[in-house]
């Protein structure tokens, strides 16, 4: 490789070490397009691609370059992204080739643990990390960042909560109920690390019981974002929508005309159980769950959600058709595929235009359990800052609402509403109930959604891997202190 490339490629892989990933790509996609199959340029892209969460496009890159090269950074590429498309075994596969050739490759050997442990498999976790943590203990040093979160991770798992609190204490660099601890190397308040690693240790304490001390991790975590958000701008924005989308705009728009009944789509504010409806539905062998495929509302606010006009039916036809396209490369064999992405209460007058042969599952949960679990989990503070204070989830909770009230109202496309606590306390009625909206008979193996080999790429990976269970509801009595002065908006459970 000439100099000038030498110093390009270099500086891609700085930009992607800082997350600059759009700069990375800008420096080494001008150089694929003079050398497009060179292995290197290529895995590069993939890596890129794969920071970005996409990952088809990254799995495509990383294909293309192991078809030249068989080599260790590709295979880490296309392995993260199929874990994160929930291609568990694959993904599991190309980590244990890459490990095959770079035996001494530390973020290899912690990506695998990561994907055993997400997938549920954690006596295989434990068993591959175990001879990690011997060997940095022989050589006398901290534990890394990553391996201690993955290491934490699996005490909590195990119902080591004391031990992972001190894992975690022992890595972050922050004052914690009095006690000033000092790592080497550690993570900045704010960065992605202390966020993971102190969202971790709120886990931890809530297990244990200590439920002051895990929303003070919690907190520490939420403020380090230094988040804003403005209420009553949200407000005015549920306000416009409902405006817009009138019973008589709705029947005076042409739709897609596309008939498919394919797509299904979930509702509902994060925390609230839509992994759960999903991890059931896709128990059914007809059908399948893209998890939090976001094409639709990416698509929707690049085309003014607020300013219909510019948009045709043939529009809506092209997009409808590249959705169906893109979910069934994903599962080709489902006649259902279910996509639970957060922003879908905000775009239903599009999905309804899009597949007016589409059912809308909505699930609904007491504003406060979702507080609770929004401020106690690292949520993308970026689309969704409200998730980071319970006041500020109050009042979305309430926006959402009064718009599934409006969309309920205008729309033709069935809406289903299911209670998570309902869901959790009947179980077998609501998920027959859930089956047959979506069109599917009756199976039995949709019982053990459960123990699908499926990885949950949400914050309820853990829990949906679980038989249904109450033990969530009512969570919010134990941080009553902290929910104390909100303005809740009623709830029926």
């Amino acid at each position: 490789m000439n100099p000038r490339r030498a110093a390009i490629v270099a500086q891609a892989r700085d930009f992607i070490r800082v997350g600059r990933i759009d700069d990375a790509l800008a420096a080494v996609e001008p150089l694929i397009k003079l050398d497009p199959r060179n292995p290197e340029l290529l895995s590069l892209a993939a890596r890129a691609h794969n920071a970005a969460a996409r990952h088809p496009q990254a799995i495509a890159l990383a294909t293309r370059s192991l078809a030249a090269l068989e080599h260790p950074e590709a295979l880490m590429a296309r392995g993260d992204s199929l874990r994160a498309e929930g291609r568990t075994d694959e993904a599991i596969a190309d980590l244990r080739r890459a490990i095959a050739l770079a035996p001494t490759m530390l973020d290899l050997k912690v990506a695998l643990v990561a994907t055993l442990e997400e997938a549920g498999r954690t006596e295989l976790a434990r068993a591959e990390l175990q001879p990690v943590l011997e060997q940095i203990a022989r050589g006398r040093e901290p534990l890394p960042q990553r391996v201690a979160y993955e290491h934490a991770k699996l005490l909590v798992r195990e119902g080591a909560w004391g031990e992972a609190v001190a894992t975690i204490d022992g890595t972050i660099d922050a004052t914690i109920d009095g006690i000033i601890t000092h790592a080497a190397s550690a993570p900045a308040p704010g960065s992605i690390p202390f966020l993971m690693l102190m969202f971790l240790r709120a886990k931890a304490l809530d297990r244990a019981g200590d439920y002051a001390g895990a929303w003070e991790s919690a907190r520490r975590a939420q403020d380090s974002r230094r988040v804003q958000f403005d209420p009553a701008a949200h407000a005015r924005e549920t306000d416009e929508l409902i405006a817009f989308w009138t019973r008589d705009r709705v029947r005076a728009l042409e739709s897609s005309g596309n008939t498919d009944p394919t797509a299904v789509f979930i509702t509902g504010m994060p925390r609230s159980g839509t992994s759960l409806v999903d991890q059931i539905i896709d128990a059914h062998p007809q059908a399948a769950g893209v998890g939090e495929l976001d094409s639709v509302e990416r698509w929707a606010e690049a085309a003014c959600a607020h300013r219909r006009e510019a948009i045709s039916s043939r529009d809506y036809s092209r997009v409808a058709r590249e959705y169906l396209a893109q979910v069934r490369r994903l599962s080709p064999s489902a006649s259902r595929i279910v996509n639970k992405a957060l922003g879908n209460d905000r775009i239903l007058g599009h999905i309804a235009l899009l597949f007016p042969a589409t059912r809308i599952v909505h699930i609904t949960r007491d504003p406060r359990d979702v507080a609770v679990s929004c401020v106690m989990g690292a949520f993308g503070s970026t689309r969704y800052p409200w998730t980071t204070r319970p006041e500020w989830v109050a009042a979305a909770w309430r926006d959402s609402q009064r718009l599934m009230a409006h969309w309920t109202s205008v729309l033709d496309v069935p809406i289903l509403e299911v209670s998570y606590e309902k869901l959790a306390r009947e179980g077998d009625g609501q998920i027959r109930r859930i089956i047959d909206f979506v069109g599917l008979s009756w199976d039995e193996r949709v019982h053990g959604f459960h123990a699908s080999r499926r990885t949950v790429r949400t914050l309820s990976y853990d829990q949906v891997s679980r038989p249904l269970y109450t033990a969530s509801i009512g969570r919010w009595e134990h941080y009553a202190p902290q929910l104390a002065g909100v303005d809740w908006p009623e709830a029926t459970t």
